[in-house]
């Protein structure tokens, strides 16, 4: 399963706000690829210490803090937790991240922002 983050381009505190996209891959006349999106939620970036993970693209986990579960993702010191706003969103997108998971599927996660998109 590949994702997709784009992180919004003012923080919200000790928050960063982005939406959670699925990518989907398909072939264009070039040879090539073309990106489909499509959006599942708004989310709540949470670094696990005030620095966010650099735009790359990172093997994705889930992780069950305080009852909710939330992906996290990063590297060495700068690691983040992503909290899907839509509680209907939430509830459907662990469920197929789930059954993803037991079929043995990898999940990746691609950042970028709203303004390195243009």
């Amino acid at each position: 399963m590949f994702l997709k983050l784009i992180r919004h381009k003012t923080p919200w505190g000790q928050l960063q706000r982005g939406t959670l996209y699925t990518v989907h891959f398909q072939p264009n006349e070039k040879g090539g690829y073309t990106e489909t999106l499509t959006p599942i939620s708004d989310v709540y970036e949470i670094a696990a210490n005030a620095l966010l993970p650099p735009e790359l693209i990172y093997p994705v986990g889930v992780r069950k803090i305080d009852g909710r579960l939330r992906l996290s993702f990063g590297i060495s010191d700068r690691r983040s937790l992503l909290h899907l706003i839509d509680p209907v969103a939430r509830f459907a997108f662990f469920t197929n991240v789930r059954y993803a998971l037991q079929q043995g599927e990898e999940l990746r996660l691609d950042i970028a922002s709203r303004n390195s998109l243009n």
